[in-house]
């Protein structure tokens, strides 16, 4: 008896693992792109990032995080790849470092409000309204442009900051337009931060410091009135809002669990307001006790009349 070939068979698991290996990767990778508004200075917030990037990278992770921060003066655009789990890491390392920023500034304020009040003794010195702690944020505004899942390819080897001068805005944008006009210019957004990514590919001693008007890197940069638009459109989300949604599934309730009887197909519906037809409804048969019960009713109803007649 000849003995059947061995064949090559593979599971899912081994076509998954045999893809990621031909796109050197770990897992599934994201890219998500952010943009915000900041209060410190460019050298201060680069570190912040830069420190937050590092210890994510320090620790264990399938993808290490690698991308591109383009820095303004007010604002900045965060380019970022990784792993879902990394890139979402990054961000609660982020929000943690911004809040110890703000303790450390208000241990601060505290300490030089007290050392004024030391040296005016015997003066009353009327002092500013101080901001709540709550109130003080490293960033002002955050918002999230993109998230691109399952990406085969990286397009950054490691990250790196920029910093840089946009150009000014010819025009001027409505922040109560239609969703329309928002996803327009989210969408000339997008495609100038795909030519920044384009020639930070192309250039890894890339800058944009001292260009000139006519450069055409400078088209390649949003500009910051276009990036605050973006920061009050109405329809797109929150980068705060963004990370308390990660891994938090909330519980549904179906419009059928709030309402009672609990309506179904069996839940008789109108009964007493239409007028059912039955006519083309089949008579059910008759059963043979009901063919003797129904003999037996006419022998007695023929009794009854015959024992009538003759009494008359």
């Amino acid at each position: 008896m000849a003995l059947l070939p061995d064949l090559d068979v593979k599971s899912l698991l081994n076509v998954v693992e045999e893809n990621f290996e031909r796109v050197g990767l770990k897992s599934f990778a994201i890219c998500m792109i952010y943009i915000g508004e900041h209060v410190v200075p460019k050298d201060q917030l680069i570190k912040n990032f830069e420190a937050t990037i590092n210890d994510v990278n320090a620790g264990y992770c399938d993808i290490k995080l690698c991308g591109l921060l383009m820095v303004y003066d007010s604002y900045f655009i965060h380019i970022i790849e990784g792993s879902e789990d990394t890139v979402h890491r990054h961000l609660r390392f982020l929000f943690e470092h911004e809040v110890k920023w703000v303790q450390q500034n208000t241990q601060d304020d505290e300490a030089s409000s007290s050392a004024v009040e030391d040296g005016k003794e015997g003066l009353t010195v009327i002092l500013e309204e101080k901001v709540a702690t709550n109130e003080i944020k490293m960033f002002k505004r955050l918002k999230m442009l993109t998230v691109y899942h399952c990406i085969q390819t990286l397009t950054f080897e490691d990250w790196r900051a920029l910093t840089a001068r946009p150009p000014s805005l010819i025009g001027t944008l409505d922040i109560h337009g239609s969703m329309v006009e928002h996803m327009e210019q989210l969408r000339i957004c997008l495609d100038k931060i795909k030519r920044i990514c384009a020639y930070a590919k192309a250039d890894q001693d890339l800058s944009f410091e001292g260009l000139s008007a006519v450069d055409p890197k400078m088209e390649a940069l949003p500009e910051a009135a276009l990036l605050d638009y973006l920061l009050q459109s109405r329809f797109i989300l929150d980068l705060r809002h963004v990370v308390h949604l990660h891994r938090r599934v909330d519980d549904y309730a179906f419009y059928f669990e709030n309402v009672w009887p609990l309506p179904t197909h069996f839940t008789p519906r109108l009964l007493y307001k239409l007028k059912v037809d039955d006519s083309f409804v089949e008579p059910l048969p008759v059963m043979p006790w009901e063919m003797i019960q129904k003999e037996v009713d006419e022998e007695e109803r023929e009794e009854r009349q015959s024992a009538s007649s003759s009494s008359d």
